[in-house]
């Protein structure tokens, strides 16, 4: 049965338990980056090994998004989002107990599976709600509070972690979720599913294991080395399962995914532009709170601090982004924020040994504007271009990007670093110069794919 119109007040109502969810998953993203290092040093680890923690959630995300989106145009949006929140929340609980980096690991890929569930569905849920212009004012409202959850990650992490303690952190999910799961319950409608639509098991198979062969590889090659045995068969493996999720997208009566959508252009110039530009993002996120530790020399605190104008940035941005995005075009919107990031990337690639701390804080600044002016318009004409009938598939394709993005840019900042950083040092430079040309390195990096995303984003 075809639900009725929404009145608009409960669009909003629906948008605030979308907002809950992504404020916490942002909340969580902030927070646990600040306690990084106080992790590595209790677990034993160095950056290398440390980062699993942020990447294997990011993996999880992204391996199991075009799962769940399938399953939320299959089944109910509203099971798959809610089921999501409570999974994210019992992952929180086991963080918080970890005592070891693998058990964390494993902890952190649960709530990874939930953040999953939630993300392949939010934006499908908001565009399920809201039409026309209202649309990209919703999206732009989404942005805002993805800025809310940074802005308050360090602040609130930073905090925690100098009175009680890293796994403190990990807690405040908690009540989040419990909100979370209470409002969804009463607000968000059963929206119709699509009652015809199967699951290709095999090509959703393949695509899961192509997908964490080839991440696994991009994650562990700075530790384990690009010619190991393990990294050479993970990346054999994910070739090996592309070719054949792309034979049985090709064959079957059902795709997985359907590969018709890359044939229209706002979707697939969109998919490329998210990919580069959080690529770009996500090179600073592991390498600077080591920065602040190490070249620094200052406290949780005090890093928290220094992150906090990119979330103030992208608070104000994205919502001045999603009212442009109704009166001009979104590559020109986008290429603009692109630009941002390529100019704050670059004051961070040549910050040196002390910089005062305004420099950082524009550097933080112009970085996070990039970001709310670069992703709204973006988002908004992916999910306006997607067919009726695969709007879950595309929105979790979409967040798919974003995530794959997000986890390329921490890994192969990191090898960039690790591999710049480790040829100054054998070479007998001290540890902070090699440290610094490491860190160049990887921001000159950040930015050069911030430049391939604005060509591609110009050209669209």
């Amino acid at each position: 049965m075809k639900l009725p119109p929404l009145k608009l007040s409960r669009k909003w109502l629906i948008f605030s338990v979308t907002a809950t969810g992504t404020f916490m998953g942002t909340l969580d993203g902030g927070i646990v980056n600040i306690a990084l290092p106080s992790m590595a040093k209790q677990f034993g680890a160095n950056i290398e090994n440390i980062q699993s923690v942020v990447s294997i959630y990011l993996l999880a995300v992204t391996c199991f998004l075009p799962v769940f989106g399938k399953l939320s145009d299959m089944y109910s949006r509203k099971k798959m989002y809610l089921g999501g929140f409570a999974l994210f929340g019992v992952g929180s609980v086991l963080c918080s107990l970890a005592g070891n980096l693998p058990f964390m690991v494993f902890a952190r890929a649960l709530q990874g599976l939930g953040s999953s569930a939630m993300m392949a569905n939010s934006q499908a849920i908001i565009a399920k709600a809201f039409s026309g212009k209202t649309r990209g004012r919703a999206l732009g409202g989404i942005g805002a509070v993805v800025a809310l959850g940074s802005l308050a990650g360090p602040a609130v992490g930073g905090f925690l972690i100098q009175h009680f303690g890293w796994p403190s952190v990990f807690w405040v999910n908690v009540p989040v979720c419990l909100i979370g799961i209470w409002r969804g319950l009463q607000i968000i409608p059963r929206f119709e599913p699509i009652q015809k639509m199967r699951m290709d098991i095999w090509g959703a198979v393949c695509f899961i294991l192509a997908s964490f062969a080839f991440l696994y590889a991009l994650n562990e090659g700075p530790g384990k080395g690009w010619s190991s045995a393990t990294i050479l068969g993970a990346f054999a493996a994910a070739i090996l399962f592309f070719g054949g999720f792309f034979m049985r997208e090709k064959t079957a009566k059902t795709p997985f995914i359907g590969l018709s959508i890359f044939k229209i252009p706002a979707i697939s110039y969109g998919y490329a532009v998210a990919v580069l530009g959080f690529m770009a993002i996500f090179c600073n996120s592991v390498l600077f709170p080591f920065y602040t530790t190490d070249i620094l020399h200052i406290d949780a605190v005090q890093t928290g601090l220094l992150i906090l104008p990119f979330p103030i940035a992208l608070a104000v941005t994205s919502t001045v982004s999603g009212v442009l995005s109704e009166r001009y075009p979104a590559r020109i919107i986008t290429t603009v924020g692109l630009g941002f990031i390529i100019t704050g990337t670059l004051m961070f690639a040549f910050i040196g040994t002390s910089p005062s701390f305004f420099y950082i804080g524009l550097a933080q600044f112009i970085i996070g504007s990039g970001s709310g002016t670069f992703q709204v318009p973006n988002n908004n004409t992916v999910i306006s271009a997607a067919p009726k009938n695969k709007l879950g598939i595309v929105s979790s394709v979409n967040a798919l990007a974003r995530n794959a993005g997000m986890i390329m840019g921490i890994a192969l900042s990191v090898a960039v670093y690790a591999a710049v950083q480790s040829y100054f040092e054998s070479a007998g430079l001290p540890h902070t110069q090699a440290f610094m040309h490491g860190y160049q390195a990887a921001m000159l990096f950040g930015a050069g794919a911030a430049f391939i995303g604005g060509i591609i984003s110009a050209a669209r």
